[in-house]
């Protein structure tokens, strides 16, 4: 596969535009339809996953291919929206008809491009202007990836639910984090959001993986704030040795956590 990828990427400039948009768009398409034929005839083979899978990186891709090929400058976001929204579509009926969790990733996977372009057009692109939109946007992202895969836990998209959980908790307090170097108030509000993500973790979602990565945001926070008004204090390296102590804590604490309530 990567050689005939590395082939392609050699001869691409002869090619010409039909060819490029073969190799990508309609090759996609086709890979596709593949992919549906075995997922009816053959499901336990998992042949169908295979062929899906590598549609699902080429139709995206083509579809970029197709417009620059029609000579489209990207100046305006608008066409590329309405293509994602289109490849969105696509994706979910294949999956409202075959329920399989990799056109359910793919789906998941367009449709959250689709918000960010959607987002983006209407802005008109001016994202240095709206970075505050992108983060608080990131935040429910962030949110409706753990109510997913908190309602897919024992359904046929439960492989999806690591995954999930990880880009969910991730993107959640990286975006929440941004918030803290610009406003006061988010200094305090994250160690709420941060003790709330291990409560949720362990009483409701009952994941390792969101309690780790809340800890840790706990103890960036609690790095970032230490560094931020006591640096230059000669009271810093005692006020460290007491984080070491905190830190040795926490992670006491949430692996006592995780044991008893996390099966």
């Amino acid at each position: 596969m990567l050689g005939l990828i590395f082939f392609i990427a050699q001869i691409w400039e002869d090619l010409g535009a039909s060819g490029r948009i073969f190799v990508t768009l309609i090759l996609g398409l086709i890979l596709a339809g593949i992919g549906s034929f075995f997922l009816r005839t053959k499901s336990a083979s998992h042949l169908g996953e295979v062929w899906h899978g590598l549609a699902g990186f080429l139709i995206p891709g083509g579809a970029l291919v197709t417009l620059y090929e029609f000579d489209y400058n990207f100046i305006s976001l608008w066409p590329v929206t309405i293509v994602f929204g289109f490849i969105f579509l696509f994706y979910l009926l294949l999956n409202f008809y075959h329920r399989n969790v990799v056109l359910t990733f793919f789906a998941l996977a367009n449709g959250t491009a689709l918000i960010y372009l959607l987002v983006e057009s209407m802005v008109g692109g001016a994202f240095y202007q709206f970075q505050d939109l992108y983060a608080y946007l990131t935040m429910i992202v962030g949110l409706s990836y753990l109510l997913l895969a908190y309602s897919w836990r024992s359904g046929w998209n439960r492989y999806l639910v690591s995954v999930l959980n990880f880009l969910g908790s991730v993107g959640f307090f990286v975006a929440a984090f941004t918030r803290v170097f610009e406003f006061d108030l988010w200094k305090l509000l994250f160690f709420g959001l941060t003790i709330g993500g291990m409560a949720l973790a362990i009483f409701v979602i009952r994941s390792r993986l969101v309690l780790l990565i809340s800890v840790l945001f706990l103890v960036a926070h609690f790095i970032y704030i230490t560094n931020e008004h006591f640096a230059d204090s000669i009271s810093w390296p005692i006020l460290l040795v007491i984080l070491g102590f905190i830190f040795i804590g926490l992670g006491y604490f949430s692996i006592s956590l995780s044991r008893k309530y996390i099966s």
